[in-house]
């Protein structure tokens, strides 16, 4: 169909005779609905995704977050029951040097009792015979837990432990401890110290008089 228009008839009403042709609006709708079907199961496949990816909606992968050294390649220790020798006495203490699972049984096959931050001190109850240390545990129903120790690489070991109080030196604590002040470079060393600074309230491994 043409249209001539003559500018004249501008302003007035305008009458065009000729055949409309419509497209059928039905297959528009379907397609419609089709597409939207597809958005709709797109936006699923991607909730899961996510799901997978980030299980507390962080962004992040949370298992991550949660290893720690015992996870490299470290003595499992034996799956079954857990090494005890009943004692209850402290024997010793230990200075964690990074983040650590603390578990029931002396395996990384055992369920985790709780996680202790790094630079924390533990009473020694036992010394494994697979490397790990069975420790008092607050955390544990049955009052204490393991921790590995491979190597001797993830714990910092002493007899005993010290605070720093008021007037102290490393010296004189150890003339006080150990009777004698030169021992100093004994609880420098196990400290892992690079001088001879303390300060009030430090908590300093001590180690055999």
């Amino acid at each position: 169909m043409s249209l001539i228009i003559d500018e004249s008839m501008f302003g007035k009403p305008l009458r065009v005779s000729g055949t409309i042709y419509l497209e059928d609006a039905s297959e528009d709708e379907d397609t419609g609905t089709t597409t939207g079907d597809q958005d709709t199961e797109n936006q699923g496949t991607g909730d899961q995704e996510s799901g997978e990816l980030d299980t507390d909606g962080s962004g992040t992968d949370t298992d991550s977050q949660n290893e720690t050294p015992e996870t490299d390649d470290v003595d499992t220790g034996e799956s079954g029951d857990a090494e005890n020798d009943g004692n209850t006495e402290v024997i010793g203490y230990a200075k964690l040097r990074t983040m650590m699972n603390i578990r029931d049984k002396n395996s990384l096959d055992s369920e985790i009792v709780t996680i202790y931050k790094k630079d924390t001190f533990v009473p020694i109850l036992q010394y494994c015979s697979n490397s790990w240390v069975r420790i008092i545990c607050e955390e544990a129903d049955c009052g204490y837990a393991y921790v590995c120790n491979t190597d001797n690489i993830y714990l910092i070991i002493g007899k005993s432990i010290y605070t720093v109080q008021k007037g102290d030196t490393i010296k004189s604590i150890a003339a006080d401890l150990l009777g004698d002040e030169e021992r100093y470079t004994e609880i420098k060393s196990l400290n892992e110290f690079s001088s001879n600074v303390i300060a009030e309230g430090q908590v300093l491994l001590i180690p055999e008089v």
